[in-house]
Formats: structure tokens, sequence, C-alpha cells
């Protein structure tokens, strides 16, 4: 039966009964009579093992590590520029700079952009606080714009509404690997001739209309850590099709040498702009060419189980995928995420849904905990420094002032109703594993008074 024959029927029945007066509570479900394992049963994953995160092929990638390491240079050479032309490639950018980690391509994008104290930046919320050190280095002001709790992320409505005289750029985040709507946003940002930096640092090779995420705004930030879906350990990307703003880029990574038009006649380690030393080393860019020889391979085999799972998982009422907005062709699937519906789970709460899926051996948790980048205390610390208190007044620095005015409702409420499923291997798993985590669902599904009665 295709998805469609059986979504019209589970409506007609329902319809039936509930001429009848009485509706199932869960009419989609498939009647699953074992017990929980919560409660004594067996999991639905018992001894058996995910997929393993990260990856490495010893056999295969142990004598290309072992050439780089007797080689002895392990500084940035060959191999680091090797990296970063078959990422800017992957990706359809022209030009890639390689950094130690994430955290650096996010803040030294910001560093090399027109942004001064007293400039405001519009950023997600539903994000780490990595992604906005770079604005805050620069002195200026993070505002938030909220979500859209289908999709997670930030609401290009709700971005025209925060923008003023002061706006300078916007910081959108592709949360959980999911892209953020880069078209509308871009739209708005040459409206208003906003510097737009992606954190793509979830989101490898993410795609809207065929167009990868990371090459749409001036820059596109990319974080390799060992969780990533292109894991080195630790590494960064960042991608830009602007040669002059890569010039410096590449400068500020290396202590501000020349390079390209960044050029002086002094000598060759004279340092030209205020810099930064956040090469990457030979060795990662090792193990990222390895990673990446079977990263596309991977990207196929997750969104084909990320599409199996939005469909057998929408049929349950406690659960809702997240979705994709209209002209997204592909996430990354960093993270399966989904909403959950207390109320259509019997009043189930939240946290007794994740301890029974748990025990089923599903790895789920609540993502990002209730606490608001715009609240915490780094923020209050900020507005306490020098630099912070000459370019702006009292009122703007009443820490409660700037909470109340920068509160996002729909990012409390993903807060407290995101499911995520984050383990590295979990969506590189067969077709019987993806079964598993719709299996333990539905257990969950029609054993929930029980669940609640303990």
């Amino acid at each position: 039966m295709n998805r469609r024959r059986f979504i019209n029927t589970v409506t007609a029945a329902t319809a039936g009964v509930a001429m009848s007066g009485f509706i199932p509570m869960y009419a989609n479900s498939r009647k699953t009579t074992d017990a929980l394992a919560l409660l004594g049963g067996t999991p639905v994953r018992k001894n058996k093992a995910w997929q393993k995160w990260p990856q490495w092929d010893a056999a295969k990638f142990n004598p290309k590590m072992n050439e780089v390491m007797e080689n002895l240079v392990w500084s940035r050479s060959k191999n680091v520029s090797e990296f970063e032309k078959k990422w800017a490639e992957i990706n359809g950018s022209k030009h890639c700079l390689s950094t130690v980690n994430g955290t650096n391509a996010l803040s030294a994008a910001w560093m090399q952009s027109d942004l001064h104290p007293g400039d405001e930046v519009i950023c997600s919320p539903y994000t780490f606080s990595a992604s906005i050190f770079g604005i805050l280095y620069k002195g200026a002001m993070p505002v938030w714009a909220d979500i859209d709790p289908a999709t997670f992320q930030i609401d290009p409505q709700k971005i025209k509404e925060k923008i003023t005289s002061r706006t300078k750029g916007i910081l959108p985040v592709h949360i959980c690997g999911y892209p953020s709507d880069m078209p509308a946003i871009m739209k708005i940002a040459k409206e208003h001739r906003l510097f737009v930096v992606e954190d793509a640092c979830q989101a490898h090779l993410a795609e809207i209309d065929g167009q990868r995420v990371g090459t749409f705004g001036n820059a596109g930030c990319f974080s390799f850590q060992t969780s990533k879906n292109l894991a080195i350990g630790e590494g960064g990307g960042i991608l830009t099709n602007d040669t002059e703003y890569y010039d410096r880029l590449y400068s500020y990574h290396n202590f501000g040498y020349a390079s390209g038009s960044v050029s002086g006649q002094i000598s060759s380690i004279t340092a030209l702009i205020l810099a930064n030393k956040i090469r990457m080393a030979e060795y990662q860019a090792v193990i990222g060419l390895c990673q990446l020889e079977k990263l596309e391979e991977q990207h196929k085999l997750r969104n084909e189980n990320g599409a199996y799972l939005n469909e057998k998982l929408a049929a349950y009422p406690g659960i809702t995928p997240v979705k994709l907005h209209k002209g997204a062709t592909a996430a990354s699937y960093y993270i399966y995420a989904m909403v959950y519906n207390q109320d259509k789970l019997d009043g189930l709460s939240r946290d007794k849904f994740i301890e029974a899926l748990t025990a089923e051996g599903i790895p789920m948790s609540t993502g990002y905990p209730n606490d608001p980048l715009y609240g915490q205390p780094m923020m209050r610390e900020m507005f306490n420094s020098d630099i912070y208190k000459k370019f702006y007044t009292a009122d703007e620095l009443d820490f409660e002032k700037y909470k109340q005015k920068n509160h996002c409702p729909s990012l409390i409420k993903t807060y407290n109703s995101a499911l995520w499923i984050w383990k590295g291997g979990v969506m590189l798993g067969s077709k019987s594993d993806m079964n598993d985590i719709v299996n333990a669902v539905d257990k969950i599904h029609n054993n929930v008074k029980k669940l609640k009665s303990t």
C-alpha cells in the first residue's frame, strides 16, 4: 500500500469510528503488543549495535597517514591545499580556506567582514555559543530572530521584523543539518546590503534546489569535529566566492602575512593585518581527504534513511518529523530531529518517552537545553566589558531588557518539544535498523497507559 492510500484509509477509518462516538487514540499504529523494555520486556534492539562513528579503514588509510607522518612535514602544506581544493569543488564554491576547527572558521568569517562595534547582526537562536563568538569579538550586537518550530530554522519573516539602520549582517544556522531558507534570506540581505555568514557546521552537502548550503552567503562555515558527517577530529572550513575576501581570510589565518590582494613590500614575515594562527595541519587534512572518499555515498544513504523515517513516523500522532522548507532538496541528517506532542500521547512526558525509547535501544535526547544564548552569562559579561560600554547606551546594555526584547517564543517551544537522534552512525544503518526505530516508537504508542501508570 502506498503512503497516500495508507493515509486515506486511516482517515476514512477514523472518520467512521468518529460517527459512532469513539476515536482510537492511535489509529495509525500497528497494535504492537510487546511489553516495553522499560517495563521488563525485550528491547527492540537487544544485542544489536549501531554503525560506529567515526569510521576508519585502517588497511586503506593508514599508509596515507604514515606517509605524511614519516615525511615530517606536519604544518600546512600540499595536503591541506588539496583538501581545500576538493572541499570547494564538491560544494561548487570558488574558494575554501581550512582552519583548525569550525569555531575558528566562524570567528574568522566575521573578523574579516566589515563589522564594527555598534553594528547589529541578526542571528538564529537555535544554535551553540560558538556560532556568535566572532560577532562578539568585533564588538557587534547579536539580535535574535525567532525560528519556525516546524523546521527548526530561522524564520525569514522574523528577520525582516528585526532589521534596523544598524543591521549589518545575518547569521543563519543550518541546525541539525536541515537547510535554512537561504533564497528568502539572501533576498532580504540583498535588499538591505547585509553580509551573510552561513553556519553550516552541521550541514555538510545539504542542498536547496541542487545548490549546496554554505555557498549562498558571503561565507559558509563548516566543522569537521569528530561527530560531524565529515569527521577529522578537529577541523574547519570557510567557503566563499569573493576572492578579495578569501585573500584577507588567508592572511588572517596565517599571522597576517601577505596573501594575494593583501600585499606588502617590507618582508615575507611582516604582519600586514591584525591576525591569528589557525592553520589546519597536514595530518588533519589527510584524515579529511580519506573521509571525503565516502562522504557523498554516505550522504545519499543518510537522505534515503531520513526520507524513509519521515514517511513511516508521520503515521504516529505523538511525534512529527522536522520538515524541510519548500525548495530544500537534501538535508545532511547530522541529527534526525522530531517534534514531540505530549497532548497526543495522553499527556506522557517527553522525558518518559525518551527514557522508554532509549530502553528499546534507540539513542534519543532532547537536544539543546532550555538555555537561550540571549540569556547566557557570556552575554552579560560582554555587556560589562569596556568596548560594549563605550559603544552602547546603558539602556541597550540592560541585560533584563535585552533578554525581554530578544525573547523567542518558538525557540522556547522547540527547546521543550524537540527530539534528537544524535549518534553519528545511526543514519548510516540498514532498512532493518530504521524499522527498529519505527517499531520502538510503535511500542510506546501502544503501551502509553501502562507506561504512565508506572
